[in-house]
């Protein structure tokens, strides 16, 4: 083994002698297959191949620290999405994809510098792109010229139709102006618009992501008769925007009207869904409802958790003010239970998060809250009522959870619970300690 110049024939030499471990076999094999692939695959289908095959996402979320393994695997799809950037990710060979990632990193001496070369700590103002500001965030995130028109369509160009699983394309034409282009291909032409739109609405959402406390959203007045707001401008589209009430607040729309105005335009209240066609019960849409609103009102993490007002509550879950009613007494319940509140109080545990998807086994499962203290993770999953013959399936349930979530903390006890609308706490593994509620009237 003294001729071995690089560590990829030290590691062949070592498998071929049969004196390589067994992970680092597993590594040769994954690697020979990775590297027959890369002729073939583009860049993103091969990185999205080592990720499966190597289970990458997995690996690095049992070696991280808990307070940064949500961004750990973030980095790994942002890395993956990276190769989206050139040609859709669908052409471009290994070497003008590292070409292109040191290129992105260097800046172009025409360009400002890339915003990862900025401190973003500093405290200063910070002007840049909407593309410019991806993945950051700030306190405060103004939008400008937002009531800008919509940009002039191409007069001239090209016009590609390639699906991604073909081989070739399947309409390659140019395009002039708008009379000449005909009726043939006019259903490209509305894909394209329907591509362009989408791009514009995310485009919108990224920039208004930005804020984490407040966003300020400025135009200039067309200057034209009525509320000067340009049709499809981005304020225009932000007429339609949810209004969020802040959790703190405990009044009625006849006192908000009254210390909240809006001088440009006050858009009236969007209408309620209308309710699917579907096999729910009301007992289901009840728990529904209840899951909708503890998820919104804990989701900024602040303590303590007031109950906005029944009409604003209707207005959020999309139902009438009797149903919400209900579901804000249910929420008030559980938020005001002193054997409950240290799982959602900031202040003393160290991460939580609402309805959190996890794969195990090949099965998607979504916990309703998750909760994660110096030494211990807690599983909640909010009940209307807890009969004692459903006690053996929700145990099998929270047992798939613990299972799951013990891969992702290791060395943490793992403990599962189920939160009842009265406020009560129920340890999935003490079934003969606790009698069954009592069966209310109305179930």
């Amino acid at each position: 083994l003294n001729d071995e110049s690089s560590w990829w024939q030290r590691m062949q030499g070592l498998v071929e002698t049969h004196q390589a471990s067994a992970a680092m076999t597993r590594l040769h094999a994954l690697l020979v297959s990775w590297i027959q692939a890369s002729y073939q695959l583009p860049v993103h289908d091969l990185l999205d191949r080592v990720l499966h095959e190597g289970e990458l996402l997995q690996r690095y979320a049992m070696v991280s620290p808990p307070e940064t393994r949500l961004q750990v695997q973030g980095n790994l799809h942002a890395f993956v999405a990276l190769s989206l950037e050139l040609d859709a990710g669908r052409y471009p060979s290994i070497a003008r994809f590292l070409e292109h990632l040191r290129r992105k990193q260097q800046g172009s001496e025409r360009e400002a510098p890339d915003e990862a070369d900025i401190d973003a700590a500093l405290d200063a103002v910070r002007i840049m792109t909407v593309h410019g500001s991806k993945g950051l965030e700030a306190e405060v995130v103004a939008i400008m010229g937002a009531n800008h028109s919509d940009a002039g369509k191409d007069k001239a160009g090209v016009l590609c139709d390639w699906p991604q699983d073909e081989a070739a394309p399947t309409h390659f034409s140019v395009f002039g102006k708008m009379s000449e282009r005909g009726a043939a291909r006019e259903k490209l032409f509305e894909q394209e618009e329907a591509f362009r739109l989408q791009e514009n609405w995310n485009l919108l959402y990224v920039a208004a992501t930005r804020a984490k406390q407040l966003l300020i959203v400025s135009g200039v007045h067309a200057g034209k008769d009525g509320d000067g707001v340009k049709k499809d401008s981005w304020y225009a589209l932000l007429q339609c925007a949810e209004v969020f009430m802040p959790q703190r607040v405990e009044r009625d729309d006849a006192e908000t009207a009254q210390s909240f105005q809006l001088a440009l335009f006050k858009p009236d209240p969007l209408p309620a869904e209308p309710r699917p066609q579907n096999d729910d019960t009301e007992a289901t849409l009840e728990g529904k409802r209840l899951h909708a609103l503890m998820e919104k009102l804990t989701c900024a993490a602040l303590w303590p958790v007031s109950v906005p007002a029944v009409s604003v509550v209707a207005r959020w879950l999309g139902c009438d003010e009797s149903e919400a009613s209900l579901a804000c007494a249910q929420a008030s319940a559980i938020l005001s239970s002193p054997a409950l509140e240290r799982f959602f109080d900031p202040a003393v545990h160290e991460f939580a998060r609402n309805e959190m998807e996890l794969m195990h086994d090949g099965q998607l499962m979504r916990i309703d809250r998750l909760v994660e203290f110096s030494n211990e993770v807690w599983i909640l999953d909010y009940k209307r009522n807890l009969y004692e013959w459903q006690r053996a399936g929700y145990q099998q349930q929270l047992s798939r959870y613990r299972d799951a979530c013990t891969v992702l903390f290791p060395g943490k006890a793992i403990s599962a619970a189920l939160i009842t609308v009265d406020g009560q706490l129920w340890l999935a593994d003490a079934d003969a300690a606790q009698p069954p509620l009592p069966i209310s009237a109305n179930d």
